[in-house]
């Protein structure tokens, strides 16, 4: 049997248990309970009310570099305050490190959209999201997908000072080239605009030849000093505020007047000239360097002449003599291996092919003078060498009529020389050409025909040959009448 005293210790221990958890009972139902927050304010909502539209297929549209975007919004249990806006890529949230949105009271900007310089376009995203009165953001943007575009910049004038397309220079003659003298300094204008910049400013860049482009700035002229002889090429581009370029425009021009030179004997007769065999051609010309006669130093080299497109001979020029006068002379009266000799171009069909004299100038620069088709540089000469011969039918007279047996009768003569041969034939339709030599006795001015067919027209031709080789240029015709005779 449990003793009293083992009893009461038992319950005072059940009764210290009990107490902390009568205490924890008696905290836990006193506790406050947590408020749950519940959002009550709508979002807003964002439109765009201005932007390029889709294209016809659907896909994105098209606008120029400069667009001018309107947007506008509204908050159903509120009022919007501001919009932020944002371009391209994918756009992260609100206060994020290096977000792209930008925040703007507006409903609407002008944009410059940025463009690829190769294509001249470039596709772009454009967000915008309201804010309202308490600070809440439209979590669906609107956005409006286009491609921007740009037109390349234009130059419109490129000149030289002093040359020909200068507005301040007589009517420009697009025959002639356009010249500066050796040594003078060249100054380069030029202007251009941006045809949708809207009034944006052009940049632009320049070079010489194949020299590297200066960098883009807003110069407009340009003076180069000193230029080497010969053909340049000024090269002049622009550069809009997107960075599309232009295709360069060029300014051709020459450094170093030609050399000039004139032939003044024979005077006004190229072309029209026949020098009789044996006789002699005599050339006289003067050349000059124009940079000589304007004091910008410079001076003749060289004076070449050709004959028949063939080197004939070239002149060194002593400087000291400034004006060049010299001449030359072609005559048949010596040794072929003279450079002086000169013989008739025959040609195969009769009579002479001319002969072309030519003279050309260099000065000490290097630059030849060009062959000029203006009257006033007569640098080439055209004439004929020997007179060509000429007969004459005696015998039949034209329409004549003879019987089958019969002589026919010619002769010929050469103003400059004498006759070598003859060239004959009856009916060339039906028999061979003949030719016979001219003989110490003049035995070939005739020739007889024996048993010619009756009743029908015949044709006989004859032409002649000089002692220099030179056929008549045109045949000698008769026609006549042969019949039966008793």
């Amino acid at each position: 049997m449990m003793s009293f005293r083992r009893l009461a210790a038992g319950a005072l221990a059940v009764a210290l248990l009990a107490i902390p958890l009568v205490a924890m009972l008696f905290l836990t139902g006193c506790r406050k309970q947590e408020k749950v927050f519940v959002d009550a304010n709508l979002a807003p909502d964002t439109r765009l009310t201005s932007a390029p539209g889709p294209a016809e297929d659907g896909g994105p549209g098209s606008s120029n570099y400069k667009i001018h975007l309107y947007w506008g919004g509204t908050d159903p249990d509120g009022f919007v305050v501001a919009y932020h806006f944002a371009w391209d890529d994918t756009v992260p949230s609100y206060g994020a490190e290096n977000s792209p949105w930008r925040f703007t009271a507006n409903s609407d900007s002008l944009f410059r959209a940025l463009i690829d310089t190769v294509g001249q376009t470039r596709r772009h995203t454009f967000y915008v999201r309201a804010i309202d009165n308490e600070g809440k953001l439209d979590p669906s943007p609107a956005r409006v997908r286009f491609d921007a575009w740009t037109d390349v910049p234009v130059i419109d004038f490129l000149y030289r000072v002093g040359g020909p397309l200068d507005p301040d220079s007589p009517e420009y003659n697009p025959d002639r080239k356009d010249t500066v003298l050796m040594g003078s300094p060249v100054r380069l204008i030029w202007s251009g605009w941006d045809p949708d910049g809207l009034g944006a400013s052009v940049e632009y860049s320049h070079r010489l030849d194949s020299n590297p482009f200066s960098p883009y700035g807003d110069s407009t002229g340009i003076t180069i000093p000193t230029i080497s002889s010969g053909t340049h090429f000024f090269y002049v581009k622009a550069k809009d505020e997107t960075g599309a370029e232009n295709f360069p425009e060029n300014y051709k021009f020459v450094m170093n007047f030609e050399p000039d030179s004139n032939i003044i004997e024979p005077l006004d007769l190229s072309g029209t000239l026949t020098v009789l065999d044996g006789d002699t051609i005599r050339f006289r010309w003067s050349a000059h360097d124009k940079e000589e006669l304007e004091g910008q130093g410079g001076g003749l080299y060289q004076i070449w002449i050709n004959l028949d497109n063939d080197f004939l001979k070239g002149f060194t020029v002593d400087p000291e003599t400034g004006h060049y006068v010299d001449e030359w002379y072609f005559t048949s009266n010596t040794s072929q291996s003279d450079s002086h000799y000169i013989a008739s171009r025959n040609s195969p069909q009769g009579g002479n092919a001319p002969h072309l004299f030519e003279i050309w100038a260099r000065d000490v620069e290097g630059t030849f003078e060009r062959p000029s088709p203006v009257p006033e540089d007569r640098e080439t000469f055209v004439f004929w060498y020997n007179e060509p011969p000429t007969s004459e039918v005696i015998f039949p007279a034209p329409g004549e009529t003879l019987c089958p047996d019969f002589e026919i009768i010619w002769n010929g003569g050469d103003i400059d020389g004498e006759v070598a041969a003859y060239q004959f034939v009856l009916d060339p339709w039906a028999n061979a050409y003949r030719v016979c030599q001219v003989g110490p006795e003049d035995l070939c001015t005739s020739w007889t025909y024996e048993n010619v067919q009756a009743d029908t027209i015949h044709e006989f031709r004859v032409r002649a040959q000089d002692s220099s080789g030179c056929w008549e240029e045109t045949w000698n015709i008769v026609q006549f009448y042969v019949e039966e005779c008793p």
